[in-house]
């Protein structure tokens, strides 16, 4: 509490205690004008009702001063309790905004490891780096990359893990689930999709994943200038989703760079 509302509390407990004082006085007056025009057994009595009514009145004073100081004493540590309670919000926000910082370092760490250093004149030796690397990160079976041509097609370009007796047929945006993706510009996690939709070969036999996630490749002009699919029998959650996201506009930087230079 300042100074000028302790003087001030002060002051109100001076003035009270003045009007006490005078009210007792007056009181007194009255009560020996009385004890002048009775009789003098009433004397005694008439001076312990005065004693009385001034220990009250000194009584309710100090009670107004501790209950002053009660008060002063409960705004201080409401007070303190209020400084404590924005000094852990303060933490809490520091925290969050620690994490939220520490997140996209990892994603940023994660990308420069995903992504290959050689030259992508060759896209589908780079391609087929680029989903190795993935595989690596997250656990998928199986990959493909799709590159838009000029006509708007998009076209398969590498895969990993991909075995067919067939080339994957083409699309435009719009088309199939991957042609909405490069329309939407957005991830699209599949879960559940239906049995041997997706067919993984190995040497001891074969088998179908059930977890789809496609993301758009997207260069700096927010054009969708490609599409990566991966397969996995693992769920893809909401941490790969943003990465595949921030995934897709890095290399569609990348792939737009190099074909300018």
């Amino acid at each position: 509490m300042s100074s000028s509302k302790r003087n001030g509390s002060k002051q109100i407990s001076i003035l009270l205690l003045a009007i006490l004082v005078i009210s007792f006085l007056l009181s007194a007056g009255q009560v020996y004008n009385l004890i002048l025009s009775s009789s003098k057994s009433f004397t005694f009595l008439s001076f312990i009702w005065i004693v009385l009514m001034a220990l009250t009145g000194i009584g309710f004073y100090f009670m107004l001063v501790s209950q002053n100081n009660v008060i002063n004493q409960l705004k201080g540590e409401i007070q303190s309790l209020k400084s404590s309670l924005e000094s852990v919000m303060l933490k809490k926000e520091d925290k969050k905004e620690t994490v939220k910082t520490k997140e996209k370092v990892d994603f940023e760490v994660k990308i420069e490891k995903i992504l290959p250093k050689t030259s992508t004149s060759d896209m589908e030796k780079y391609g087929e780096e680029f989903l190795a690397n993935i595989a690596q990160e997250v656990e998928i079976v199986q990959g493909l990359l799709y590159q838009k041509n000029s006509e708007g097609i998009f076209s398969y370009t590498s895969g990993y893990a991909f075995y067919s007796e067939t080339t994957p047929p083409t699309y435009t945006e719009g088309e199939t689930l991957s042609g909405q993706v490069a329309k939407n510009k957005q991830v699209l996690n599949v879960d559940k999709i239906p049995d041997n939709y997706i067919t993984i070969l190995s040497g001891l036999g074969k088998a179908s994943p059930n977890h789809l996630l496609i993301f758009p490749i997207i260069d700096k002009s927010e054009e969708t200038v490609g599409i990566v699919e991966l397969a996995a029998f693992k769920p893809f959650n909401k941490q790969n989703e943003e990465l595949f996201s921030r995934l897709g506009r890095k290399l569609g930087d990348v792939i737009t760079a190099n074909s300018n230079n």
